[in-house]
């Protein structure tokens, strides 16, 4: 019986890739590529960080005063980042929230 079982998922299954096809392979491209771009972005805000830090420690700043500015970097890079998303969040927040009733 489960023998059985196997071979009619392994026949929908190739049913199902032989009417979409070309769907899963877009679906499954479009993860790669989200994956791939987040870890180059991810990489790309490491360098930025690493190398304000770095500036700041070869002009003959502190350890702190260099930590700092790869903060405000790390911050600057995220934000520029994610700016659409939160502009996204914040309109959705506008149209789900509880309104103020008006005295």
């Amino acid at each position: 019986m489960r023998n059985k079982s196997t071979w009619l998922w392994v026949i929908a299954a190739i049913l199902a890739f032989a009417l979409f096809g070309d769907a899963i392979l877009g679906v499954l491209g479009a993860i790669i590529g989200l994956i791939v771009s987040i870890g180059i972005t991810g990489l790309v805000m490491l360098a930025v960080v690493i190398g304000a830090f770095a500036l700041v420690v070869m002009v003959g700043g502190s350890i702190a005063a260099a930590m700092i500015v790869a903060a405000v970097a790390l911050v600057a890079v995220l934000f520029s980042w994610l700016w659409p998303y939160l502009l996204l969040f914040g309109i959705i927040y506008l149209l789900v929230r509880k309104r103020p009733k008006a005295v």
